[in-house]
């Protein structure tokens, strides 16, 4: 009886440490990438709030496997968390500003490599003047390169949205190299 009971501690222990929570913002202009990620099932994602104005947070009926909603919620630093536990695709939205939404792609499993790869987004692409590197893992640097494997700008992150001035540089195509703790992706990006 003590090894069943052992065993099934074991397991829930192992399943709750198995769950990861993402930090989304929540806010006036957030849409689209900026609101979109990819997880696994049993990861949860906590949108908080990063302005003063009341907002929810709601599955879209109809084109989403899983259904949620946050209520109204307002005041700056406000959290709603909420886990996922069905595969597939969730589209939500701010009920009051229907132009914050989103979507929340959830996959049976996933690496921490995978997780990382699928959810960094660099925008536009291509890119005039200031780049955007989104990151479901806090960016620690970037570092970008020509075509000719030149190091032409580097800095580091600024949390999960890090903007990057490429103003000043030649039209062509660069790569750009993102990493996060032990974990590090390369992407092309397109300057105007």
């Amino acid at each position: 009886m003590k090894k069943i009971t052992l065993l099934i501690a074991f397991f829930a222990i192992t399943t709750i440490s198995a769950q990861t929570t993402f930090d989304l913002d929540w806010k006036i202009g957030i849409n689209g990438s900026d609101a979109s990620i990819t997880i696994e099932v049993g990861d949860a994602v906590r949108w908080t709030l990063r302005d003063n104005i009341a907002h929810t947070i709601s599955s879209i009926a109809g084109s989403s496997v899983e259904t949620f909603d946050s209520g109204t919620i307002s005041g700056e630093g406000t959290e709603y968390l909420y886990v996922f536990t069905v595969e597939g695709s969730n589209d939500y939205k701010c009920n009051f500003h229907p132009n914050m939404n989103g979507t929340i792609t959830v996959e049976n499993t996933m690496s921490v490599t995978d997780k990382f790869v699928k959810n960094l987004k660099l925008y536009p692409n291509p890119v005039k003047n200031d780049l955007t590197i989104f990151s479901l893992f806090k960016v620690d640097s970037y570092q970008i390169y020509n075509v000719l494997g030149t190091l032409v700008s580097e800095g580091r992150g600024a949390g999960n949205i890090t903007q990057v001035d490429m103003s000043k540089m030649n039209s062509g195509l660069y790569f750009v190299k993102v990493s996060s703790n032990n974990l590090q992706t390369t992407l092309k990006i397109a300057k105007k």
